[in-house]
Order: C-alpha cells, then sequence, then structure tokens
C-alpha cells in the first residue's frame, strides 16, 4: 500500500468514527454520553464531567415534545450562579449533520465546562467588552455565562450548524438576554475565506471602527457570509481543534475577528499533536501564545483526584488546556 492510500485510509477511518458519535443521536441516545472506542483520533464521551456545575433538570418549563430544560449553577464566595439551558431530546436527521464537523453538537464537553467555570472566576476578562464565541455547540453555555454574569459590553454566539444556533436562541431567551445577546450561524472556512479575500485585495471590511455589516447575525441564513459590525475584545472558543482541515480557517477568523490588544481564550485537550499544532499554526499567524496548564485550583484539584481515581480519565483526551492567543497591534517602523 502507498503512503498516500494509506493516508487515504486513515482520513477514511477518522471520518467513520466521528460519524459513530453522531449516529448515536440519529437513534435517540441523546443523553450526552457515547459508547466506547479504541481510537483516540476522535473526541470520545468515555468521561463525562469534571462536575464543576450542578445540574438539575427544571420541572414544568412548557417543555415541548423533543427538548428538555436543566439548570446548570454553582456557588462561588457565597453566591449563586445559574443559567437555564436547552437540551434537545429528538433524534436528528442525517440532513442535520451533515455538511460539516458536527461532533461538537451532541452534548457539552468538559472543555465547555471548564471554560465557562474559569469565566465565572475571572468575570473581570469579559467586563466591558465585546464578546465572540465560536463554535459554541448546543448551549454555548461560557458565552451564555459570559453574557448574564461577566458584564460584557455585548456577546455573540455562534455555531455552524443551524440546529444548534437555533437551540442557543431558545437558551439566550430562557434566561432573559435576548435583548443583549446575538447568535449567528459562523462556519469558519467561510469567515476565514472573507478576511483573506478582504486582504489579498488590500482592503479591509473594518475600514472605520464600525465595519461593515453584511448580513444580520439573526437571520438565521447559514449560506450567507456573516461579517459583524465590530470586532471583538474576547473571543471564546471550547473543544474545536480536534479536526485538522479546519484548523488554519478557525486561526483566521479568530485573528481576523479579534481587535488589536484583543485576547482570545482557547480552551482543548491535548490529544496527541493537536493542541500544539494548533498552537504553532496560532504563533505562525502572529499570535501572542500563551499556554496554561494549571489555571484553575478547583478544576486541577479535580483532574489530580481523577488521575488517581478514575480508569476512564484520560489527560491527553479529557483535561483542557487554556491558550491565550493575544493579537498584538502592529508597530510601524520609523521612515
Amino acid at each position: 500500500m502507498s503512503m498516500l492510500e494509506e493516508k487515504d485510509r486513515r482520513k477514511r477511518n477518522t471520518a467513520q468514527q466521528r460519524w459513530r458519535i453522531l449516529a448515536k443521536t440519529l437513534i435517540g441516545t441523546q443523553d450526552g454520553f457515547f459508547g466506547n472506542t479504541e481510537e483516540d483520533e476522535v473526541s470520545i464521551r468515555r468521561f463525562g464531567s469534571f462536575d464543576l456545575l450542578k445540574i438539575v433538570r427544571l420541572e414544568n418549563t412548557g417543555e415541548d415534545t423533543y427538548s428538555r430544560w436543566y439548570e446548570y449553577s454553582a456557588i462561588l464566595e457565597n453566591m449563586l450562579y445559574s443559567v437555564r439551558v436547552r437540551w434537545i431530546t429528538k433524534s436528528f436527521t442525517a440532513n442535520e449533520l451533515i455538511g460539516f464537523n458536527n461532533t461538537g453538537n451532541v452534548c457539552i464537553w468538559p472543555s465547555e465546562e471548564c471554560l465557562a467555570y474559569y469565566l465565572l472566576k475571572n468575570r473581570e476578562v469579559c467586563r466591558g467588552r465585546r464578546v465572540l464565541e465560536l463554535g459554541g455547540g448546543m448551549s454555548c453555555l461560557a458565552g451564555v455565562i459570559a453574557a448574564k454574569y461577566c458584564g460584557p459590553s455585548s456577546v455573540v454566539l455562534t455555531d455552524g450548524n443551524p440546529t444548534s444556533v437555533e437551540n442557543v436562541r431558545c437558551i439566550v431567551a430562557g434566561n432573559d438576554l435576548a435583548d443583549f445577546v446575538e447568535c449567528g450561524v459562523v462556519q469558519w472556512a467561510k469567515a476565514a475565506k472573507a478576511i483573506r479575500t478582504a486582504r489579498s485585495a488590500r482592503t479591509s471590511v473594518y475600514a472605520n471602527s464600525n465595519g461593515l455589516r453584511v448580513k444580520n447575525w439573526t437571520t438565521g441564513d447559514d449560506d450567507a457570509q456573516v461579517v459583524p459590525e465590530k470586532l471583538f475584545d474576547v473571543i471564546l472558543c471550547a473543544d474545536c481543534l480536534f479536526f485538522d482541515e479546519a484548523r488554519s480557517d478557525l486561526v483566521e477568523t479568530i485573528h481576523g475577528w479579534l481587535t488589536n490588544d484583543g485576547l482570545a481564550l482557547v480552551m482543548a485537550p491535548r490529544r496527541g499533536t493537536t493542541f500544539q499544532t494548533f498552537v504553532g499554526a496560532a504563533a505562525k499567524r502572529g499570535f501572542l501564545a500563551r499556554q496554561i496548564d494549571r489555571y484553575d485550583g478547583t478544576i486541577w484539584s479535580r483532574h489530580s483526584e481523577l488521575l488517581d481515581h478514575s480508569q476512564e480519565y484520560c489527560p491527553d483526551l479529557h483535561y483542557p488546556i487554556l491558550l491565550e492567543l493575544t493579537k498584538q497591534k502592529r508597530m510601524m517602523l520609523p521612515g
């Protein structure tokens, strides 16, 4: 077998593994926990949660026939923080899943949980700033918590899947944030293409501080290109690094939509060389990259306990590393 044939075989196997995860939703097992496979190349739900947030099902919420509402809460410094999260319980159709990588849309992964908890502990990160979440899945949990408790000036929550974005809109309304938070479908390949095209033409869609609105965030038309009115001071991204083909587009989207001196918080496990490869791509793009393994005492303590007591816990797959990406303002060289 040639090297090219072997590479193609591996790609097919990886795609099959991803679809096995998604296939669970097609037969109605939308509970967020999935069976094991032997391969580590894809995101595998062997381990569920760091138990940072208490989860309680809400009753008498006027549920429809294919959704349930839960309260996600935490008590920090004697203060209760809680958000309502809607989970879809119906089986997805193939058309709702086909079109782009979608494994992040079937549950809340530990990275999103840890990023949400980290923001509660570090609310000043988003205070008074324009915040964007990319690839937030069915809940955009970190972005919703930022909107409700971190005092940002504005929040936009996005995912590449229209079904996910509609669910996030319901969550935003359920937390009385509809007048403050915008939601939109953003596929990184389209966003990155627009950014690259503008750069190659030596023009900018951000010729002034207001930028150029091509499409309203809330139309839900995923075929139109989304361009924000303004760039963002903080960009959030949880567990979005494990698809190699999307890496450069994600880096370009973050770079193109982040203000000078803005901060992107990227949370993801190592997954072999995946995390470090993304760090390298971000640094090559011009970001100042700071990798933090021990970013919160509580999360680190849970991580240590799991190492000692859980056979299902694999830090390479499950422990999220925090990557801070700073977009530095370009300095003009003296003429």
